[in-house]
């Protein structure tokens, strides 16, 4: 995978997830102490960051690694339920509902 694509899949990632966190690219900035500028060309792919600041962003969105990394690293089988759970806590309640009834949907069509 190229460079770019991993700050491109990255940059999508932490944006998807400070969405979900209802939190605005200024918010984030702040609590990174970082500038707004700084957070748009990290969420569009454009710049890279340090090991200190991918920390500093998952205590930020109260996240892992996996979150951010996901579609970039595939985790091990045996991390697939951890990766389910740590997922979930991203969603609000109406988004985790409709997890709740895909799983349901899945385990009756199994039956």
């Amino acid at each position: 995978m190229e460079k770019s694509n991993v700050l491109e899949i990255l940059g999508r990632n932490i944006r998807q997830i400070r969405l979900l966190r209802s939190m605005s690219q200024e918010s984030l900035a702040s609590d990174l102490q970082k500038s707004v500028n700084f957070v748009s060309l990290l969420e569009n792919g454009k710049t890279g960051m340090s090991i200190q600041t991918l920390v500093d962003i998952c205590k930020v969105l109260k996240v892992d690694t996996n979150a951010l990394f996901s579609d970039i690293v595939t985790p091990p089988e045996n991390n697939v339920d951890s990766f389910i759970t740590n997922s979930l806590e991203l969603f609000k309640g109406e988004d985790k509902a409709i997890v709740s009834d895909l799983i349901r949907y899945i385990k009756n069509s199994k039956s």
